[in-house]
Order: structure tokens, then C-alpha cells, then sequence
């Protein structure tokens, strides 16, 4: 304690000052730290989630495209809708229908927000942005049988019951290596019995799948598929939205011009139209898709150049993007043709 009498002193003017200063310099070098650490962390968490929707588009892209003409060993001409075959709510039109099992491979680049009539909200072409529509018709590989397989002493009865009976729930193609049939589940299917016309079938769920971009607040790769619409109580074209932030989709088709296994070029969807017959000849297609974060920062300004199939974009804004390519080898398909089939 100081001696009685003499007096207190406190800080002086200049060291409250001094005082302050080195307080705001400390407060202000953490809420630097902090901004620099939230910056990371939002770049971080962005190209994080890019990746994520990224790997997931391209998974579901690339299984359907490497089935696409698949139908369980029976050419796609020799697959013929049965007569009771019910109409499905919502169903594609001319070769995008899910009758033209032919028809397995399609695209279209839409100028407004229909597409194949079954898409109403498709996000069209803008700024030079393209976004295309496929088509792909496949069965799953889940294949049900008279029995067995793998056990030759199985009882044979002509019905499709292994691993289960025909869901009613479903659309199936019976299919064996000389022809097919587009049937209801609800339906009464062929007998498979040794001497019938289809001896020996399998029954395989049948889809149709249509991607394309789904002009929703925030861009998405959505698709309409053939499913069971539990609201209907009938087979539908339903819609599936699959990833968020998805701004341009494309595709150019691996043509086998010459029927000898091997792509000769690769054809955009206009050339593509402009001779319809090539559909038959592709083996390959090669998917462009341009991404964005699923939020915009403000700290950011995109200035890149794009190269979206052969198209050049410079979307700009705030927002992170992902280019992606990839190449998806069509193998039945590529089967028919080296086969002259």
C-alpha cells in the first residue's frame, strides 16, 4: 500500500493509448486469423461438396450409358410389345417412347422446356450454355428365372418364379437369344418351357431413363424414369432429382462408320439428327458437364474460360465450378455391330 499521504496515479493519456493500440493490432490480427480461416473453409467445403455431386453424377451417368442396349441376349429388333401391354402416364413420344425398345439411345438439345413430350421442365440453351436431353433404354441386371440356374436338377414348370415371382409392380422384357417381349408385370407371361417360342427366357426389369437439366432455383440433373407411381397405382414417368448445381450438360456420339468395331468420329446431337440412322452405329459417348458450388461466395470471382464439349462458356458470378469429361464405352452395342447383327 502507498504510504499515507502520497498521492495515486493511474495511467497517463499516452499509455491508455499505447494500450489501446496494441489491443486493436491483437484484435484485429484475430479477426483476420478468423476471416482467413472461414475463407478456407468455405473454399474447402465448396470443392468438397464439387467433388462429392461430381463423382455422383458421373456414376449414375456412366452405369446407365454402359447398359444402354442392353436387354438380356435378345437383339432390340426382336423385342415386340405384348398385345395387354397397358399405356404408361406420362410416356415419352416417337422414338422415346418406352414401346420403341429399338430406339435404346437418343438425345435432343431443347429450345424450350419440353423435351420427348414425357420432360415439361427442362432448363433450354441460354447464353451459349448447352444442355442436352438423353434418352436410354435398358433392362436392370436382375434377372429371374424358371428355376435355378445353377442347380440342373430344379424342377421346370414353364414359370418365371427364381429368385421370385413377376413383381405386378414392374415392366419386364422375356428375353432369350432369338426374340423378346415388353410385358406388365401384372400380366401373364410366355411359358419358358423347352419348345415354346421363348424357351428358356429370363424375365429382366425394363427402364427408360431421360436426363437432363431441371430448370428448378438452383440448376439440377434430374431424370425421368419408368417406375411404379404409387400415387397412380400404375407404371409412370417419374421424376428423380440427382444433383444440385449442374449448369450444362452435353454429349457427342462415338460412331462406328464403317461397321468394323471402332469409332471413326464423334457427332454432336445436331449432326446426329440430321442423320438419324447413325444411331445404330454408336459405340461410344463422350459426356461434358459443367458444375457449380451449391453457394455463391462473395470472395470469389470466377474469370475461367469453359470447354463444355466443344463449346466455349465463361459463366462468371461468384460461384465455384467443375468441368467433367468422360468417355463411356458402349459395350452391347459395340457387340451388335461386330457381330453384323
Amino acid at each position: 500500500m502507498p504510504a499515507q499521504g502520497q498521492s495515486q496515479r493511474g495511467f497517463s493519456l499516452i499509455e491508455f493509448m499505447v494500450a489501446m493500440t496494441l489491443g486493436l493490432i491483437l484484435i484485429a490480427g484475430a479477426v483476420s486469423v478468423y476471416l482467413a480461416t472461414k475463407r478456407s473453409y468455405t473454399e474447402v467445403e465448396q470443392v468438397a461438396s464439387l467433388a462429392e455431386n461430381s463423382r455422383f453424377a458421373l456414376q449414375v451417368l456412366n452405369d446407365s450409358l454402359r447398359h444402354a442396349g442392353f436387354f438380356g441376349g435378345a437383339h432390340p429388333r426382336d423385342i415386340e410389345p405384348d398385345a395387354s401391354l397397358g399405356a404408361v402416364t406420362g410416356d415419352c413420344t416417337g422414338d422415346a417412347s418406352f414401346l420403341n425398345v429399338a430406339s435404346y439411345l437418343r438425345a435432343i438439345a431443347p429450345t424450350t422446356a419440353v423435351a420427348f413430350g414425357c420432360v415439361t421442365d427442362a432448363l433450354p440453351a441460354a447464353g451459349g450454355m448447352p444442355r442436352e436431353v438423353l434418352v436410354v433404354k435398358q433392362v436392370l441386371p436382375r434377372p429371374l428365372y424358371d428355376r435355378d440356374p445353377d442347380d440342373a436338377s430344379a424342377a421346370v414348370d414353364g414359370v418365371i418364379s427364381f429368385p421370385a415371382a413377376l413383381n405386378a409392380q414392374e415392366t419386364y422384357i422375356i428375353a432369350n437369344s432369338e426374340r423378346g417381349l415388353l410385358l406388365d408385370g401384372a400380366d401373364t407371361a410366355p411359358d419358358v418351357r423347352p419348345g415354346n417360342a421363348f424357351a428358356l427366357a429370363a424375365a429382366w426389369p425394363y427402364r427408360l431413363q431421360v436426363y437432363y437439366i431441371r430448370n428448378l432455383p438452383t440448376p439440377t440433373l434430374s431424370r425421368r424414369v419408368l417406375s411404379w407411381d404409387t400415387t397412380a397405382g400404375a407404371m409412370a414417368m417419374t421424376t428423380e432429382d440427382l444433383v444440385p448445381g449442374v449448369e450444362s450438360l452435353r454429349f457427342r456420339f462415338g460412331v462406328d462408320a464403317n461397321n468394323n468395331g471402332e469409332v471413326d468420329r464423334f457427332m454432336n446431337v445436331a449432326q446426329m439428327t440430321s442423320a438419324p440412322a447413325m444411331w445404330d452405329s454408336v459405340e461410344a459417348v463422350e459426356v461434358s458437364m459443367l458444375l457449380r458450388a451449391p453457394a455463391e461466395d462473395p470472395s470469389y470471382q470466377d474469370q475461367k474460360t469453359y470447354n463444355v464439349g466443344g463449346v466455349t462458356v465463361a459463366p462468371g458470378g461468384n460461384w465455384r465450378r467443375q468441368l467433367l469429361q468422360t468417355n463411356v464405352s458402349l459395350r452391347n452395342p459395340k457387340l451388335m455391330i461386330r457381330g453384323g447383327l
